[in-house]
């Protein structure tokens, strides 16, 4: 039997290609949490504003002893939220009184 080249290499990546978490296959996705760090750099924040956000209780947060972490379909829903309440205070202001 002979072996070609690249051809065990090959199987290999295929392996790590399928255990990576893909959101079109469900909610096992949503099970990569996010830390702190991961959120800022997503929304582009301070670390200050996501604590204050998390306080005021308007993003799902995930508590692990003292560390925080977050789902990515709770930012998900949370930006949704935001821009289906800025949509409908733009369209009250531009109605005719």
């Amino acid at each position: 039997m002979t072996r070609q080249p690249g051809a065990a290499s090959a199987g290999k990546d295929d392996s790590n290609v399928s255990r990576r978490p893909d959101p079109l296959q469900g909610a096992r996705w949503d099970l990569d949490l996010l830390t702190p760090d991961d959120v800022c750099a997503l929304l582009k924040v301070k670390k200050s504003w996501l604590y204050d956000t998390v306080e005021d209780g308007a993003i799902e947060v995930i508590r692990l002893g003292k560390q925080l972490r977050f789902r990515p379909s709770a930012l998900l829903s949370y930006l949704e939220e935001r821009a289906s309440a800025t949509t409908s205070c733009d369209a009250r202001q531009e109605r005719p009184v």
